[in-house]
């Protein structure tokens, strides 16, 4: 009787936990429903974004996303947006780190961005800026108080750019004489700024490291995201399938702002 009701009860837990999952999507989908309708009817992004340049204390310079492998709502269009939010309220430098591959929806930057000679991309693109005149890319052209950058340096980061090459860099250090890793391992300093010079020459990587992450997806993880230069990076998880407009990316940078970090000795 026991081998019967243990199968029966364990098919019912998981029953219980796949309708509340689906219920809890259901309900983040009928939510973003309703805030995209907000927004569109009432939600005036140059009023936005005038106040929050003025209130923000503390504002990143580069900021990262992380797109989890399972990810459904993050498309080329709401990236696009997220290009236009950062460029508007004045961030230079985001990084977009896609875990999906072609066929779970991964987006390839260098359809949207425009490319240069290193490995970095502008966006908008000059022709795309030149069609909006003075607009930045947005629905209502909102383009800050003119201390902003015209266009924002965007990266695209993949698997071959997190454990694998910090794992490489280490590699040749110790490979180096005797002597000079005796010079390295004197200082912690010393071997912090090899370490870091190493791996910014093999990303191409002229920018500071990401002060504030946004992560996307079921719960947090950075996925292998450049474990070096993100271990001072505070974190912010968007749970998959809710809304994410120009409110939301400003909430985000006031959770920045009010956040303190204290270092030790």
């Amino acid at each position: 009787m026991m081998q019967l009701i243990c199968p029966v009860i364990g098919w019912l837990i998981w029953l219980f936990f796949y309708l509340h999952w689906q219920l809890q999507l259901l309900w983040r989908r009928l939510h973003a429903l309703v805030c995209r309708s907000c927004d569109y009817w009432q939600c005036d992004q140059r009023e936005l974004f005038k106040r929050a340049s003025h209130e923000l204390e503390k504002l990143p310079q580069h900021l990262v996303l992380v797109i989890a492998p399972d990810e459904r709502y993050v498309d080329a269009a709401l990236l696009k947006n997220i290009l236009s939010y950062a460029l508007n309220i004045g961030i230079k430098y985001l990084s977009i780190y896609d875990t999906r591959t072609a066929r779970t929806g991964h987006v390839e930057l260098s359809k949207l961005c425009e490319p240069t000679k290193s490995r970095a991309m502008l966006w908008p693109p000059s022709k795309q800026k030149e069609q909006n005149g003075n607009c930045n890319g947005t629905r209502n052209g909102y383009a800050g108080n003119g201390l902003h950058p015209t266009q924002l340096q965007v990266y695209q980061i993949g698997h071959d750019d997190c454990h694998a090459l910090i794992a490489d860099v280490c590699r040749e250090l110790y490979e180096q004489s005797a002597e000079a890793k005796q010079k390295l391992l004197q200082k912690r300093e010393t071997l912090t700024d090899a370490i870091s010079a190493g791996l910014n020459k093999r990303l191409e990587f002229a920018v500071p490291e990401p002060e504030l992450g946004i992560v996307f997806a079921k719960q947090t993880c950075t996925y292998g995201l450049l474990p070096w230069h993100v271990r001072f990076t505070e974190f912010h998880t968007h749970h998959s399938g809710r809304y994410f407009g120009a409110r939301t990316f400003l909430q985000v940078l006031y959770k920045y702002a009010r956040c303190e970090q204290r270092w030790g000795k």
